[in-house]
């Protein structure tokens, strides 16, 4: 049971920013290639476009002018665009690229940046931060090398090495020569600076980025991502990162997202992370009506070999893969949950996207225009426990869950027999916030238990983590 270790450490890393003064920000897995390139000045021809290096997203009859971001800098672009100078961010979340899963590689992984701009800032106070990042990160007495590398978003940048945490600059199988790469980093280029619509003669900003599973395996020795990534059977070496409560209440959906997770974790559940891609065949497993939104999905034009070019629609097929996974490992009762993001199809399908121009600050409309093409992502949290017949063994998650949101949440029982995927002759509850549906709860059908290779009795949850965002920031006002 416990805490996921890469969310885990992304909470750690925010902490550190926000209590320098950075402000966190967020911004969506599936995004416009305007804001993954162009605005980071990354031209048609640049190489992370290519097939072997983007997810892009298929629509037919042409370019849907989307992918899955390679990386977290779009979220810079989105700050710089709507806050005011100075200003200081950091992001922490999941990125893809189509690389097949090996030691080295993995085709959805996680990444922290951050980001500062404001008048007279240099590449030494751009170190300074890195150095005080890698103490907090490693220890005392881990210093920081920065090589010089060219990134298009970035100038000068560098990549930035860190002395080996395992031998401390001795040298070993982990990294040779003492130092070992860590992220890369660099001056924002003054043409990002000038798109975002900031005066790059006035003011200069510093970025940089790491990997989180990347610092986890540097943290604990580990040459192998595997040991990181999935943990039906984690690594014995890999501790999770002890991260302290917030005596303040959270006061954003990302702070609310882990408190919850610290309150589950807490109450003895496993926190997990599933992958976005969904072989839609789990869906007829499920007894999923032909016509429910949940089966139109988006689907990837490239990917990989053996992998499902569908999105996911919703957490629970995923964790109740994993289940699975565990069931085989473990006995007694198991108790596990995810918060994610899914991603919707829009209703009237996919329309194609008129990129802004760059080098210069795009009018609001056009952005505007951008981002309402982009398909909703909305955050879900889902929740299973095997052993269990009733969907009440599912109150301690939605009190925990209502106590952190600031949202008064009740069972409502469900009036219909047989509602997917909920046992058709046991009691099962909508999940309501005032009159609005939130979520759903109950014991799942006895044969989609048996098709999906899953114990005998299972209880799950499903909840829009969006909705209750909506609804406490109504209240708020």
């Amino acid at each position: 049971m416990g805490r996921d270790p890469v969310a885990a450490l992304a909470e750690e890393i925010v902490d550190l920013f926000a209590a320098e003064g950075y402000r966190f920000a967020d911004g969506p897995e599936l995004e416009a290639e305007w804001f993954v390139y162009d605005a980071l000045n990354m031209g048609a021809d640049h190489p992370s476009r290519a097939a072997d290096k983007a997810f892009h997203i298929a629509r037919p009859g042409g370019g849907s002018g989307l992918v899955l971001r390679g990386h977290t800098s779009p979220v810079q672009v989105r700050e710089m665009l709507r806050r005011p100078v100075p200003l200081r961010m950091v992001t922490a979340g999941r990125v893809f690229r189509p690389d097949p899963l090996d030691a080295t590689h993995s085709p959805v992984f996680h990444q922290a940046e951050g980001l500062a701009v404001a008048e007279n800032l240099t590449m030494g106070d751009l170190r300074a931060t890195l150095a005080r990042f890698a103490v907090a990160m490693f220890g005392e007495r881990t210093p920081v090398r920065l090589r010089p590398h060219s990134f298009a978003y970035t100038d000068p940048s560098a990549e930035v090495d860190v002395c080996c945490p395992a031998c401390r600059g001795g040298g070993c199988g982990l990294c040779d020569d003492g130092w070992v790469e860590w992220g890369g980093c660099g001056m924002v280029h003054p043409r990002v600076l000038a798109t975002c619509g900031i005066d790059p003669l006035r003011h200069a900003g510093f970025a940089f980025g790491v990997g989180i599973e990347r610092t986890l395996m540097l943290r604990h020795g580990l040459s192998d991502i595997r040991d990181v990534i999935g943990h039906d059977r984690p690594h014995p070496g890999l501790r999770v990162p002890n991260v302290p409560r917030r005596a303040a209440e959270a006061v954003s959906p990302f702070t609310r997202r882990q408190a919850t997770a610290h309150a589950l974790t807490d109450a003895g559940w496993t926190e997990l992370h599933t992958g976005p891609f969904l072989d839609q065949a789990v869906w007829d497993a499920l007894g999923l009506g032909g016509d429910d939104p949940r089966r139109a999905a988006l689907h990837v034009a490239n990917p990989l070999d053996g992998q499902p070019s569908a999105l996911r629609t919703a957490l629970l097929p995923g964790l109740l893969a994993a289940v699975r996974t565990r069931a085989r490992h473990a006995s007694g009762e198991l108790r596990v949950f995810e918060q994610g993001r899914v991603f919707s199809l829009p209703s009237g399908g996919l329309q194609p996207l008129t990129p802004p121009p760059t080098g210069t600050r795009p009018r609001p409309e056009q952005v505007e225009a951008v981002c309402s093409a982009i398909p909703p992502q909305p955050y879900q949290l889902a929740a299973a426990v095997t052993e269990a017949r009733h969907w009440q063994a599912m109150v301690p998650v939605i009190r925990d869950v209502a106590r952190q949101w600031a949202v008064p949440l009740r069972p409502q029982p469900g009036r219909s027999r047989g509602s997917w995927p909920w046992r058709g002759d046991r009691p099962w509850v909508r999940v309501v916030a005032g009159r609005t549906p939130v979520g759903e709860a109950g014991e799942l059908e006895p044969t989609v238990l048996r098709r999906l290779g899953l114990p005998a009795t299972a209880v799950a949850l499903t909840l829009d983590l969006d909705a209750l965002e909506r609804r406490e920031r109504t209240t708020r006002k």
